[in-house]
């Protein structure tokens, strides 16, 4: 499949801003030399080396940078040019970006205009326009006051529209990859040009009054914008499991679980889609309390305003006392409306991409060329990456500004507000230190200044990534903030000596292959090598080996192991169907069809969509004819409940969601959770472009707005489908030229895509449905009656084109598979608890996160020993053969076919690839010249370009390895 298009995750603009060189700093603070033997050092990497020995801290991995404002000089660097996720340090740059091009003083305003007159008795002959410019501070009370304002200036109806123009910024409401299951809350609230209460209502839960008694539920500000339903429950005592959802795409809030009678309330900042609406509703009422009446026809409609005198203008607060908000509380929302105002007042357009352009143009400013990636400005967003020695550049830079004040006090202080208000109490660091914090799930970080014993000014950034107890990692930074203050007079650790780095039989061939400038520059590394025929010294080569990283699909490998042992190697996945009733000899069944699912992730439709054998919608519905089935009077009644009704993992990424990779799961689902979009240029430049949709179905409506355009014209063809629906849009221009290719999109709820096709297949095949037959989903009663089951291929087979092909459907429809056949419990969490015991009993380790069966999202995290414990432990198992045949063939087949090609790895390395934006993986099994077998686990992270560069490294450590001797 020939991918081009251009919004395509490894090709987006992100790539081309600011990062084209792996340039970590400046040359001269780069190259600085910093002694390692002084007391701070020792200090500092004692501290390091004490979390290498606790299982809970030995993976995460951290950098540091401390720099003498006063001596303008480095006195403390660890890692300090490997790139990191920042989390919300990304703010600093965010915000002294923001100080540097705006001004303290700068305001946002707010207009109101009006389109036609007022006539003397104060009707408005016309329209009310809200106008936003990206105010992120627009308080419900400040509409009241505008509403205020319009009534005093004469204004007693309107007789026209409420519109709403949030054009100042683009449509882009998310910022990139952020995750789908952040949203509901207000921390991952949508942007938007027209804003108010940041985008969220406060919706608190009350207990009823007696156990039973229904709680209940309000929003604060009231909204009528959004939808609330109440499945939560009243319970005994004082605990409390409340549960606050919000489907993707819509504006539907639904609170499940338990709150007790004794509880107190519970709140939940709750956000919503197209906030501009929000606004307007709200807008709205605030019209009707100062009693300006609406026409029984005023609609509240979006428009964009091309010119106008406004009637009335609103201020926010000057830049440098919003900035001071967010940064103490480390407020999301504030920093992005801050990055895409950045763009429209810098750039011309108000985006994340031009907001992070405009930063990026500060940055150099202050000495950082490129090396850096920034994709939001919160930090919420995994794919933004910087170095401590970029940070500290930043901290130097902010020292030489005249918003310098306004910056630093807008930095939380130990001890004493923000979010450092509970750490360091009681330390030389309270009221001392002040700093940036920012965390993530696996990622903390802080970055500030601190005032050291001698009086010096010292800049400092600790950013740790790997984290699988987040606790390590803020005592890491207190201890270190602690003791910044009582520098220089710092006493060496007794009887301490930095760890000597340890030397393998490989290292004399690996290392200078890592330690190139090109490949060392913000990469890293975790690498074990080791022997499965050497008893005494079986480890060749490792590089930080504990260290914890993000897999991609070397994830993979412990779903596909652990399916293999607990469910065996000739395991079939089973479909069932049944009826309210026998068959029937007439051919007339009254009562329900029934169709049940049991995770096979090969049921299929018979066309381009078919990858395997096994079952499909033309077999089940060819069974049922040759029963002699004419007709049922009855629903086609889809039962999925094997599984959970969570469709996506964890952490999967909101902008990913039209794409294959990211497909819907079920325990009841076809085609890989896809439709496919087959399309090619029609035969003339103008036409549309022509595409072919499979399987033919009305479960989705796919609307083509591309047209064919002349030979050599830019091909932009897209294809997008509208978030929680099955509406799928074709757009831009596919050129006469192009060969014509095809897309898989994923379909919303899985079961229904099966039913509706299942019956569209029936009626095809001469069966007939009652004319108000529904598809519908729900359990099989117990009174039904099983008529057959059909089966799937063998697990085997499943998992050979699983690895191969390495297939995130697959794996994920393993994992629930897990959970529900060995703990009854269809979920990818418990099917991960599966996982995790397989690993223990194949002699690993557990102290990993694992949220996915596919390594789709980020926050999986685990060590190339960890995966090399389950290579290992797989050759003891009688499932071995299965396994290690299901993984590709370097240069024979797979995700490895067209690698190491004319080497002696060829048709020789078996491993499971992996790759997502900054991560490169390669995990297996090979055998050297002399005919030693090893396992092999390569895994990078954190690159910001030239994803090819780390592949090339494989290969040549790999390379290496089969031709040992």
């Amino acid at each position: 499949m020939n991918h081009l298009f251009a919004f395509r995750r490894v090709r987006t603009w992100f790539f081309v801003l600011a990062v084209l060189l792996q340039v970590a700093a400046s040359p001269a603070l780069a190259k600085e030399e910093v002694a390692s033997s002084s007391p701070l050092a020792l200090s500092i990497e004692k501290l390091l080396a004490d979390l290498k020995n606790d299982e809970n801290s030995k993976g995460m991995y951290a950098g540091i940078a401390v720099y003498d404002l006063t001596d303008k000089k480095y006195v403390y660097k660890h890692n300090a040019q490997r790139n990191f996720i920042p989390a919300s340090n990304m703010k600093l740059f965010t915000t002294i970006a923001g100080l540097d091009k705006l001004g303290p003083d700068y305001q946002w305003k707010t207009e109101v205009f009006v389109s036609g007159k007022v006539n003397n008795g104060g009707i408005l002959q016309g329209d009310l326009i809200l106008k936003g410019y990206g105010d992120p501070s627009l308080k419900p009370a400040d509409l009241q006051q505008m509403a205020k304002a319009i009534k005093d200036l004469g204004i007693k109806r309107i007789n026209g529209n409420l519109l709403l123009d949030d054009s100042y910024f683009d449509e882009t409401r998310l910022g990139t990859s952020w995750m789908w299951d952040d949203e509901p809350y207000g921390y991952s609230a949508q942007v938007s040009g027209l804003a108010v209460n940041k985008n969220f209502t406060t919706l608190t839960a009350i207990p009823g009054k007696t156990v039973n008694d229904a709680p209940v539920l309000t929003m604060n500000p009231a909204t009528t914008y959004i939808t609330v339903t109440n499945q939560l429950k009243t319970t005994a005592g004082k605990e409390s499991n409340v549960l606050v959802e919000r489907p993707r795409g819509k504006n539907e809030i639904i609170v499940s679980g338990t709150i007790g009678v004794q509880a107190a309330p519970y709140d939940e900042d709750v956000t919503m889609e197209d906030p501009a609406f929000y606004v307007g509703d709200l807008w709205k009422a605030q019209l009707l309390k100062q009693g300006i009446a609406l026409h029984p026809k005023t609609e509240v409609k979006k428009t964009v305003l091309q010119s106008g005198i406004p009637l009335y203008t609103h201020l926010s607060k000057p830049l440098g006392e919003i900035t001071v908000e967010l940064n103490k509380d480390s407020d999301n929302f504030y920093a992005e409306m801050l990055v895409k105002t950045l763009g429209v007042t810098q750039k011309g357009e108000g985006s994340f991409e031009a907001g992070s352009e405009a930063v990026a143009d500060v940055m150099k400013r202050a000495g950082i060329e490129s090396g850096f990636r920034q994709v939001d400005g919160s930090g919420l967003s995994r794919f933004n990456m910087i170095t401590p020695e970029q940070m500290i550049e930043t901290l130097i830079f902010l020292q030489e500004q005249e918003y310098r004040t306004e910056l630093e006090k807008s930095l939380p202080i130990a001890g004493v507000d923000g979010t450092l208000k509970n750490r360091m109490k009681g330390t030389s660091a309270e009221k001392n230190l002040f700093a940036k914090t920012g965390s993530l799930s696996g990622v903390n970080t802080m970055s500030g200044y601190v005032t050291a014993k001698n009086g010096h000014k010292l800049a400092f950034s600790i950013l740790i990534n790997g984290i699988y107890k987040s606790k390590y990692a803020r005592e890491l930074q207190d201890r270190i903030g602690i003791l910044l203050t009582t520098y220089p007079d710092i006493a060496a650790p007794e009887g301490f000596s930095p760890p000597e780095k340890k030397t393998y039989p490989l290292s004399a061939l690996i290392d200078p292959i890592l330690d190139t400038p090109e490949a060392a520059a913000g990469v890293t590394a975790g690498i074990m090598i080791k022997s499965l025929d050497s008893i005494d010294d079986p480890v060749l080569y490792e590089r930080d080996a504990d260290t914890l990283l993000t897999p991609a699909s070397n994830l993979k490998l412990l779903t596909t192991a652990t399916a293999l042992n607990q469910l065996g190697s000739d395991y079939v996945f089973k479909t069932e169907v049944y009826g309210d009733a026998p068959i029937t000899s007439t051919g007339i069944q009254q009562g329900n069809l029934y169709v049940k699912g049991y995770g096979d992730p090969t049921l299929h439709t018979e066309n381009a969509l078919k990858v395997q054998e096994g079952v499909s919608i033309e077999k089940i519905a060819g069974w049922l004819k040759q029963q002699g089935i004419t007709r049922i009077n009855g629903n086609l009644v889809m039962d999925d409940s094997t599984f959970d009704q969570q469709r996506l993992g964890l952490g999967w990424a909101w902008d990913d969601e039209s794409y294959y990779y990211n497909p819907t799961i079920g325990a009841l689902a076809l085609n890989r959770g896809t439709v496919m979009i087959e399309f090619k240029p029609a035969n003339a430049a103008g036409e549309p472009v022509d595409i072919n949709v499979l399987p033919k179905t009305a479960y989705v409506q796919v609307i083509n707005e591309a047209k064919t355009v002349q030979k050599g014209e830019e091909n932009t063809f897209a294809i997008l489908r509208d978030r929680g629906t099955n509406t799928i849009r074709l757009s831009g221009n596919l050129s006469l030229d192009h060969e014509g290719d095809y897309e898989r999109v994923p379909v919303e709820e899985p079961a229904r895509y099966v039913g509706t096709v299942l019956k569209e297949t029936l009626e095809q095949q001469g069966i007939a449905f009652a004319p108000k037959s529904e598809v519908m989903i729900q359990p099989v009663p117990p009174a039904a009656v099983k008529w057959t089951q059909f089966e799937s291929l063998p697990l085997k087979e499943i998992v050979q084109y699983l690895n191969k092909r390495s297939d995130n459907y697959y794996a994920e429809m393993l994992l629930k598979t897990l959970g529900a056949a060995k703990k009854g419990k269809g979920s990818a969490a418990i099917g991960a608890e599966v996982v995790q015991e397989t690993v223990a009993s194949l002699g690993g380790s557990t102290t990993f996160d694992m949220m996915d069966g596919s390594g789709l999202t980020r926050y999986n995290l685990i060590s190339a020993r960890q995966i090399a414990y389950v290579l290992e432990g797989m050759t003891k198992e009688s499932t071995f053969a299965a396994y290690d045949d299901s993984l590709p063939i370097a240069g024979i087949d797979g995700t490895l076919k067209n690698r190491l090609k004319d080497t002696p790895a060829a048709n020789n390395l078996h491993a499971k690839t992996g790759s997502m934006t900054g991560v490169n993986t390669l995990s297996g099994y090979i055998t050297t010249k002399g005919g030693e077998k090893l396992i092999v686990s390569i895994m990078f992270n954190g690159y910001v370009e030239d994803e090819e560069l780390f592949t090339k490294m494989q290969d040549q450590i790999v390379a290496i390895l089969s031709s040992y001797e």
